[in-house]
């Protein structure tokens, strides 16, 4: 066998252990065929594949900036350079990467998608939608790119070209159940609708697998709720629901050992600490349960001229558990205990804001303020106020069991809301939300946290917003009231809501499910 060949057939079985998530041992084997084949670009840059699978993103560009100087004109690799540039936030680097890999092959599928995606993630959606046009100009029977150009469009709130878009990803591949999914959520069903004999009849096919069933189940009891069959919403609700939940198998073991962990520690190493304002821009953080509002506050603060949505930020999360979550290089005594609040220091949470900052300043926003709409950031309230101290806290609440039953009918695409698919759990989870506002309410003075009750806030709506801008020491604006003409991108679930003026109607909806939702009722902490 030749070494063209030989290198081929390698290929092909790490291809196949990518494919099948095994990366591991696609990593191993291709670390022994580097040294077999040093001077071989493909080798470093199917190894970057997979380790950016598994989140080792420096370690991945270490051997990326090897394949490039072995083929400096690769589009494969400069490809994957931009990619892994964005996985680290240097936005600047990945653009230029991906700009190079167009100049050479301007319709490389790839490299349009991934540029698109980038420039979604910094909000700069009409420009991700311009270079979805051009490459579908070149591939318009491309599945992929017209449900990510249909999904631009639904986050800015043009739902007629998301659905001809969406129309066009079915027709390409009809087994795409989760098309039906993101549609219904921006659609209003009535009585007679020829989607629900479309579904009825797709569950009946015995091709489909447990995840296409469950989009079918959730469109379904979205599609039941608005005709207002409350039955059978619940039941598909239920069966969407228990896919999801038996294959995320979700466990409470690291949140409360987090929650432990933090009670213990935070106070007494915290105490002596502080930090002072070492940024230009001012963060506005909201924090609560998901479904309890934020994004409907995150909205009217940002229709005010001073002030940018930037969505649901991952940086402080990401900068908490790099600094504080157990790693084989800490000390042994920390061997079983995944979080370790006792390293709290004026070091470490220097490292957490530094971390957070750098990839803020990337965004480029030009805005005074910014908004970090990540509802679980709940957990991390005292460090905000301790890194932070001139930042603005906003804890977002609303009935729990509005809250609970709201978040039953959505299916995430984050894996951090793995607790929402089982009603248990969401009660569990809220409790424990419950617990952690307690602590930092104790924690914090009055004046540092803005609680804001849903059902108030949409009552008394337009004094409302004057106490939020105030405590934002923001000048009052007009156009705070107006936030459903606000053009800024919303990728949540409530991405219709916040689309249309103040309404009350999703207040107590959970009533019309009541005899269903006892023991959630019952599970839920008074």
């Amino acid at each position: 066998m030749s070494q063209i060949e030989i290198k081929k057939e390698e290929l092909k079985k790490i291809v196949n252990l990518i494919n099948t998530k095994n990366y591991s041992e696609a990593i191993s084997k291709t670390k022994t065929l580097i040294k077999q084949f040093p001077d071989d670009y493909i080798f470093y840059n199917i190894l970057s594949i997979s380790l950016m699978n598994i989140e080792e993103y420096e370690e991945a560009l270490k051997f990326l900036d090897k394949a490039i100087k072995l083929d400096e004109n690769n589009i494969h690799v400069l490809n994957n350079l931009g990619l892994v540039h964005g996985y680290l936030s240097n936005y600047g680097k990945a653009t230029k990467y991906y700009d190079r890999a167009l100049k050479i092959k301007p319709n490389s599928l790839n490299t349009l998608v991934n540029k698109a995606q980038l420039k979604e993630k910094l909000n700069l959606n009409n420009d991700a939608i311009e270079i979805l046009k051009t490459a579908i100009n070149y591939y318009p029977e491309d599945y992929f790119l017209n449900y990510t150009i249909g999904t631009i469009y639904q986050f800015l709130g043009n739902f007629k070209n998301c659905h001809l878009h969406y129309q066009k990803a079915l027709s390409i591949k009809p087994t795409a159940t989760e098309i039906y999914r993101l549609m219904s959520m921006t659609k209003k069903y009535k009585e007679n609708d020829k989607d629900f004999e479309i579904f009825k009849n797709k569950l009946k096919d015995k091709n489909l697998n447990e995840v296409q069933k469950m989009h079918l189940h959730f469109a379904l009891g979205k599609a039941f709720d608005d005709v207002k069959d409350f039955d059978d919403s619940f039941l598909n609700y239920k069966k969407g629901n228990d896919i999801k939940d038996k294959i995320l198998n979700y466990t409470f073991k690291m949140e409360n050992q987090i929650f432990s962990n933090l009670k213990k520690n935070f106070k007494e190493k915290s105490n002596s600490l502080s930090f002072e304002n070492s940024s230009n821009k001012k963060i506005i953080f909201i924090v609560g349960m998901p479904r309890s509002g934020t994004s409907l506050i995150e909205q009217v603060l940002s229709s005010h001229e001073k002030v940018a949505g930037a969505g649901e930020l991952t940086f402080l999360a990401e900068a908490i558990y790099k600094e504080f979550s157990y790693s084989k290089k800490r000390k042994k005594k920390y061997e079983n205990n995944d979080f370790c609040f006792d390293l709290i220091s004026t070091k470490t949470l220097s490292n957490v804001k530094n971390y957070y900052l750098d990839r803020i300043n990337k965004l480029n926003f030009s805005e005074e303020y910014i908004v970090d709409k990540a509802p679980l950031n709940f957990r991390w309230t005292g460090f905000i106020k301790k890194i932070f101290p001139n930042s603005y806290i906003i804890n977002c609440n609303r009935d729990p069991m509005d809250i609970c039953w709201s978040n039953y009918q959505q299916n995430y695409t984050s894996s951090n809301l793995a607790f929402a698919y089982n009603l248990k759990n969401l009660a569990e989870f809220y409790n424990l939300y419950s617990e952690y506002m307690n602590f930092w309410k104790k924690t914090l003075r009055e004046k540092d946290l803005l609680n804001i009750k849903y059902e108030n806030f949409t009552q008394n709506f337009e004094d409302d917003v004057k106490k939020l801008l105030n405590f934002c020491n923001l000048n009052w604006s007009t156009k705070c009231v107006e936030f459903y003409k606000n053009k800024n991108s919303v990728s949540t679930s409530s991405m219709v809501q916040v689309r249309q003026p103040i309404y009350k109607t999703s207040v107590a909806s959970w009533k019309n499910y009541s005899s269903y939702l006892e023991d959630l009722k019952k599970n839920l902490i008074k």
